[in-house]
C-alpha cells in the first residue's frame, strides 16, 4: 500500500492542474507556457518497454479491503459447504499436524497445503516448506487447486531465508504452473514476477530486477507501477548504481521516463548528466531526455537529442527555435508536432486528446503573438476541448466579426455539425455558434443571428427579441413604448443566453455563475470596495498592438458585469421617452429600468430615479421603486390617449362648426352671383 502511495504522489505531481468549474488556459499565462515543457505520466508506462511472454491476470488488493476476509473468500470458492467448513477449521488449528488430521479426509492438494499456510504463519518454515513441496510434487491433474499458491510459498520462504536461486526457481515454477491452467484467483503469477525482483535486486541484479517489475505492471499490476517508481528513485539517487542501470536498454529507458514525469531535483542531476553524455543512438526515448534537458535549461543537448521525428522530439525543437527567435521556424515544427499525435497505440485517446490539444493551443499562442487572427483562430480551434476559454477569447475579442462567421459557416454550418452533443460538456461546434449568434446580437445583426441559435428556447427567445425591436418602428408612440418594453423584459430575462459575453464580463461559458475578473475586493474590516471594472490587459511575451487595438473595439458596452441588463434597463428608458411622463405606465417603465441595475450597479439605477422624482407622477408603490414595479398599463395609456384625441374633436366641433356654416353660405352666395 505504501508503494502505490508513493506511485499515486507520481501521478499527482505530474498532472495537468484541472478545477472542476474552470478549464485549463494559455493565454492569460503565454511566457510561461511557451517556455515550459509539460511532462505526463503516461510515458512512464511499462507497456513501452516490454512485452510478458505469458498472460496474466493482476489481482492487486484493495487496500480497503480484509486481506484474510479475501484470502477466506478464495479458499472456498468452488468448494462444497463441508469441504469449507472444514477448511476454516483447519485454518484454526494450533499448528500443521493437527491441521493435517482434521483435513485428512480432503484431498491431498487442499489438506497439505493449508497445513502448510498454518505452519507458516506460525513462523514454521521448514515444515511449512516441506508442505508445499508435497503439493508442488504432486501430479498435475490433482494440484490443479492449489499448485499455483504452494509454488508461490515456496518462493516467499526462500526469500525469507535468503536463498534467492531457489526463490527465483519457486516464482518461475508458480508462473508456470497458472500458465497450465492452474486456479489463481488471488494473481499469485503476476505478483511472483515483483518478488522475483526482489530476490533479484537482493542477489545484485539490478536488470533482471528492473525487467521483471516492468513486467509486472505491464500487466496492469499497480503494485509492480509502484515497484518500479520507487526503484527508479532508488537508482536515480544512488550514483553507485547507476553503472548497472545504464549498461541495460530497459534500465535506460525507465530512467529516461522517470525523469521525464518529474523535474530532475539536485540528488538526480548526476544521473541526467551521465544519460546526456551518451552517443543518442544509444537512447531510445532520446525525445523525452530532449525534453527534460530542456526543461533544465540544457538547450545545446536537448537539440542534440531532439533530432527525432518524434512528436515530442519536434515540440523541443519548436520551443528552441522560439527562444532563439526563429518564428517561422517554430511554427513549421509545431504542424510537425500536431499532426503527430495521436501516434502512439499506447497512447488513450484521451492524454492524446490533451497532448494534441496542448500543442496546438501553444501553435495558436505564437500565431496570436504574431498578429495572425486568423491562424490563431484555427490552431486554438484544434484545441478547444481542452482550451475553450482560450479560443473563445479570440473569437469573441480578437477576430473581425465578419472572419468569424466565414470560419463558423465553414467548420460548424449547422447544428448537425455538433449532433450528438452531451448536455453537460456540448462539443466546441455547439458552444461556437451560440457564440457567433450572441456576437451576432450585440452587433445589431440580431436578425440574422436567429439561424446560429441551436438551443430550441434560445432560438425562440432571440426571436422574440428581434419581434419587439422591430415593432419600435410602430405608427403610435404608445406602440413603439410596448414594444421597447418588450424587448427590455427578454433581454433581461435571457440575455445571458442571447446576447451575453462568453468571457468578461458576463463569463457565458460558466452560466454567469462564476466572474473571473471581479472589481470587487475587501478591506482590512472585510467591508466591501468597488472599483471600477477594467477591460482585460495585455502585457508581455506573445501580444501585439493588433490585438489590444481589437480588445478596445469589442469591449463591452456598457463595461459591466451582466452588461446586457443595462441595455435592457436603456430599452425600458425608451420605453419611458414614448410615454406621458405624468401616467403610471411612465414610471412602471422607470421602475422596472431601476429594477434592472439596482443592486449591481446603484449609482445608474440612482439616476433613473431621479428622473422619475424630477418628471414622473406619485404612484402608491413609490416607496418599492425598483424592488417591487408593477406592469406598466399601457391599455391606459391609450384611452387616455383616444379620449383627448375625441375631446379635441369634440371641442373643435363647438369652435368651428358656426364659422363652416357662415363659409358654405358665403361660397354659396358668390356662386350664385357667379352664375348670373
Amino acid at each position: 500500500m505504501r508503494l502505490s502511495c508513493l506511485a499515486l504522489a507520481l501521478v499527482c505531481q505530474s498532472a495537468w492542474a484541472c478545477g472542476p468549474d474552470f478549464p485549463m488556459t494559455l493565454l492569460d499565462q503565454r511566457g510561461a507556457v511557451m517556455a515550459q515543457m509539460p511532462d505526463d505520466v503516461v510515458w512512464f508506462d511499462a507497456r513501452r518497454w516490454v512485452a510478458p511472454a505469458q498472460t496474466f491476470a493482476p489481482a492487486d488488493a484493495d487496500p480497503w479491503a480484509d486481506p484474510s476476509e479475501t484470502r477466506r473468500q478464495a479458499e472456498i470458492a468452488g468448494l462444497g459447504e463441508t469441504e469449507a467448513a472444514t477448511l476454516q477449521h483447519m485454518r484454526d488449528s494450533a499448528d500443521g499436524n493437527q491441521a493435517l488430521t482434521i483435513g485428512a479426509e480432503l484431498p491431498a492438494e487442499l489438506r497439505d497445503y493449508t497445513a502448510g499456510a498454518v505452519d507458516f504463519h506460525r513462523g514454521d518454515w521448514t515444515n511449512a516448506a516441506a508442505r508445499f513441496a508435497a503439493v508442488v510434487a504432486l501430479p498435475a491433474e490433482q494440484r490443479q487447486r492449489r499448485g499455483v499458491w504452494a509454488a508461490y510459498m515456496q518462493g516467499r520462504i526462500a526469500l525469507l531465508t535468503g536463498e534467492y536461486q531457489s526463490a527465483i526457481t519457486a516464482f518461475n515454477l508458480t508462473r508456470e504452473f497458472a500458465a497450465q491452467g492452474g486456479s489463481d484467483p488471488l494473481g499469485l503469477a503476476v505478483a511472483s514476477f515483483g518478488e522475483q525482483a526482489r530476490a533479484a535486486r537482493e542477489s545484485g541484479d539490478l536488470a533482471t530486477a528492473l525487467r521483471l517489475y516492468a513486467e509486472q505492471a505491464a500487466l496492469g499490476s499497480t503494485s509492480g507501477q509502484a515497484s518500479l517508481v520507487v526503484m527508479a528513485r532508488q537508482i536515480a539517487r544512488t550514483p553507485a548504481l547507476h553503472d548497472a542501470a545504464l549498461t541495460d536498454e530497459l534500465g535506460r529507458r525507465v530512467l529516461v521516463g522517470y525523469l521525464f514525469v518529474r523535474d530532475a531535483e539536485p540528488a538526480e542531476a548526476a544521473l541526467l548528466d551521465r544519460l546526456a553524455a551518451l552517443p543518442v543512438r544509444e537512447i531510445p526515448d532520446a525525445d523525452l531526455l530532449a525534453a527534460v534537458l530542456y526543461r533544465r535549461g540544457d538547450d545545446a543537448r536537448a537539440a542534440q537529442f531532439a533530432a527525432a521525428t518524434t512528436p515530442f522530439a519536434a515540440w523541443v525543437r519548436a520551443k528552441l527555435a522560439i527562444k532563439q527567435g526563429r518564428l517561422d521556424e517554430a511554427t513549421a515544427e509545431y504542424a510537425k508536432a500536431i499532426r503527430a499525435f495521436p501516434a502512439d497505440p499506447l497512447t488513450s485517446a484521451e492524454n492524446a486528446r490533451e497532448l494534441r490539444c496542448r500543442i496546438a493551443g501553444e501553435a495558436g499562442t505564437l500565431a496570436l503573438g504574431r498578429a495572425e487572427f486568423l491562424q490563431a483562430l484555427e490552431l486554438l480551434y484544434a484545441s478547444a476541448e481542452v482550451y475553450w476559454t482560450d479560443f473563445a477569447y479570440v473569437a469573441e475579442r480578437v477576430v473581425a466579426l465578419e472572419d468569424l462567421r466565414a470560419f463558423v459557416d465553414r467548420v460548424a454550418p449547422d447544428a448537425s455539425s455538433a449532433a450528438n452533443a452531451e448536455e453537460y460538456a456540448p462539443p466546441p461546434a455547439t458552444r461556437l455558434r451560440a457564440l457567433l449568434a450572441r456576437r451576432m446580437v450585440r452587433s445589431g445583426e440580431a436578425q440574422q443571428a436567429i439561424a446560429y441559435f441551436d438551443d430550441e428556447m434560445h432560438r425562440g427567445a432571440a426571436q422574440s427579441y428581434v419581434a419587439a425591436l422591430e415593432e419600435t418602428r410602430a405608427w403610435t408612440r404608445t406602440a413603439q413604448a410596448r414594444a421597447w418594453y418588450a424587448a427590455a423584459e427578454i433581454l433581461r430575462a435571457h440575455g445571458m443566453e442571447i446576447a451575453g459575453f462568453e468571457g468578461d464580463p458576463d463569463y457565458a461559458q460558466y452560466g454567469g455563475s462564476y466572474d473571473l475578473n471581479s472589481p470587487y475586493r475587501y478591506d482590512e474590516n472585510f467591508n466591501v470596495i468597488v472599483d471600477e471594472r477594467k477591460d482585460l490587459t495585455l502585457e508581455g511575451p506573445f501580444t501585439s498592438d493588433a490585438e489590444r487595438e481589437r480588445l478596445a473595439q469589442t469591449r463591452a458596452q456598457p463595461l459591466m458585469r451582466f452588461h446586457y441588463r443595462a441595455i435592457a434597463a436603456q430599452h425600458a428608458e425608451r420605453a419611458a421617452d414614448a410615454l406621458p411622463e405624468r401616467s403610471q405606465a411612465f414610471a412602471a417603465a422607470l421602475c422596472t429600468a431601476t429594477s434592472y441595475l439596482l443592486y449591481r450597479e446603484p449609482q445608474a439605477a440612482a439616476a433613473i430615479y431621479r428622473r422619475y422624482l424630477n418628471h414622473g407622477a406619485y404612484v402608491p408603490w413609490g416607496a418599492a421603486f425598483g424592488q417591487v414595479c408593477p406592469a406598466p398599463d399601457f391599455d391606459k395609456v391609450e384611452r387616455e390617449i383616444r379620449a383627448q384625441w375625441l375631446n379635441l374633436a369634440g371641442r373643435s366641433a363647438i369652435i368651428g362648426g358656426p364659422i363652416l356654416i357662415v363659409l358654405l353660405f358665403a361660397i354659396g352666395v358668390w356662386r350664385s352671383r357667379k352664375r348670373a
